[in-house]
């Protein structure tokens, strides 16, 4: 699986409806669900392969608001939300959005506790995101 570190358990995945962006390793909203694409979209299905639980090396920006940007460390442990990004209304997938730690915006994960801390105003291309799903 691209980007993943840690499985989780059990491992979780199922295929879902999305958006014909979607490509493996992606981070998305299944509606509020957070999951990472297994598979790209193939046009087969209409859809794509998604896993709900375990630890991935996904792009992480230390920032509590993004407009204008408020700088903010995150530590091992902190909840990560998904900022911004484009809903799907056919299929109410979001993508494209930007994994902060702005608290108004749809829960996604948590920093990895294994992981070192995001500095305030650094984008991480590496940092571990761990998914949680159901808050």
């Amino acid at each position: 699986m691209i980007n993943q570190i840690f499985t989780g358990t059990p491992t979780a995945y199922r295929f879902a409806k999305c958006p014909t962006s979607v490509v493996a390793g992606q981070p998305v909203l299944l509606g509020t669900i957070p999951a990472v694409a297994l598979t790209s979209y193939s046009s087969l299905t209409g859809g794509a392969v998604f896993y709900f639980n375990g630890t991935f090396a996904l792009t992480v920006v230390g920032e509590s608001v993004v407009s204008p940007q408020t700088t903010h460390k995150i530590n091992p442990g902190d909840d990560l939300f998904a900022s911004g990004g484009t809903l799907d209304a056919t299929t109410n997938v979001t993508t494209g959005f930007t994994i902060t730690a702005v608290s108004t915006d749809p829960k996604f994960g948590k920093l990895d506790p294994n992981y070192v801390a995001v500095a305030a105003g650094a984008t991480d291309t590496q940092a571990f995101v761990q998914l949680v799903v159901g808050g």
